[in-house]
């Protein structure tokens, strides 16, 4: 499978957790499970997929717990991140 198809279904989760269709918890999965799968990636994005994801894990505890999780900002961060993944490999 290539990079452009991976990144592909992340980037539909991510759309899916900004519509509010889908959990943050979703999408920690889906950078977990996809990013893993990329090829030739620098280290420092693979060691940015399980800190992304880990924030999403705490922000889905928080929306159980009735608090109001700041997904703002990690969904900024995982669009960053998204546009810097090697997508012709």
């Amino acid at each position: 499978m290539s990079n452009q198809s991976i990144i592909a279904r992340i980037e539909s989760s991510l759309k899916r957790v900004q519509a509010q269709q889908d959990t943050a918890q979703a999408l920690a999965d889906s950078i977990r499970g996809n990013g893993k799968a990329l090829e030739a990636m620098p280290y420092a994005l693979i060691k940015e997929i399980e800190d992304m994801a880990m924030d999403l894990d705490i922000a889905q505890w928080h929306d159980e717990d009735g608090f109001v999780p700041e997904l703002g900002p990690i969904l900024l961060r995982v669009e960053d991140w998204l546009a810097k993944l090697p997508r012709d490999v």
